[in-house]
């Protein structure tokens, strides 16, 4: 996780703030959507499935807003004298809430689309739990901002690098007689559960003020893209189903940082 930020910063920044560690803790809110996707693939099962040589395809999104917390440590180096320009280097942790819902609409020749070999209408939701990586930030306090916000204010860019945690659930309703078509009464139901991690790169920005020599307060933006998780389902099966899933993340935070 590398945070990348660029605050510009003025020369009447408090001197503790030179070169100095820092700790803080943040809340924020999350707007994050998947994209699910998965195939049915019957090109090489037995020549006596129904379903001999047909793909079936299917994918759908799924959307959900909440909350984060979380905290982080860091250091930070000023680059000139006067405190106008700095670095600063972050690790954290976050702990994020709420589930995305969504259903696949199914493909298939039936009109439930839920014999064995089609791809079936499953529900399904992604819960994500916790994450954690490395940031670096530069920022910077241009006379504009003094002007506007008054002195002990900047403003940054970043760029962060995270591995997320998320577990994803597909409920089923489905025939596995690849034989014969299945009757009312005669499909099976079921759930599948997978551990997911997402490696992820966030871009993003803010802007900080100090409250007195050692506590500053940051509002951030930022956006964050996962990195697609590909896998196969039912590998027993005679059919093959590949599966993916990926996803985007767009928040606001504000953060409270305390130097040493």
């Amino acid at each position: 996780m590398i945070v990348i930020a660029v605050m510009v910063g003025v020369s009447e920044l408090a001197v503790a703030q030179n070169n100095s560690f820092y700790a803080g803790t943040f809340v924020g809110t999350e707007h994050v959507n998947f994209e699910h996707a998965k195939t049915v693939d019957n090109t090489d099962v037995p020549t006596n499935y129904l379903q001999r040589g047909n793909i079936y395809s299917t994918s759908a999104s799924a959307s959900e807003s909440g909350f984060s917390t979380g905290f982080l440590v860091g250091y930070r180096l000023d680059l000139d004298p006067s405190n106008t320009f700095d670095i600063g280097r972050e690790i954290d942790v976050q702990f994020h809430g709420g589930a995305a819902n969504g259903m696949f609409p199914g493909d298939g020749q039936s009109n439930s689309r839920t014999q064995y070999g089609e791809a079936w209408p499953d529900e399904w939701n992604v819960k994500r739990n916790n994450s954690y990586g490395a940031a670096l930030m530069f920022r910077v306090s241009p006379s504009f901002m003094v002007s506007l916000l008054g002195a002990d204010t900047g403003m940054y860019i970043l760029g962060r690098v995270r591995r997320l945690d998320a577990d994803l659930t597909v409920n089923y309703n489905g025939c596995f007689n690849p034989l014969e078509l299945c009757e009312l009464g005669e499909f099976d139901s079921g759930s599948d559960s997978h551990d997911e991690t997402f490696y992820t790169f966030t871009v993003g920005g803010g802007i900080e003020k100090m409250i007195g020599d050692r506590l500053g307060i940051r509002g951030e933006l930022h956006h964050t893209q996962y990195g697609k998780e590909e896998w196969e389902a039912f590998s027993g099966e005679e059919a093959r189903v590949p599966i993916s899933l990926d996803g985007s993340e767009t928040g606001f935070s504000v953060k409270a940082i305390l130097y040493f």
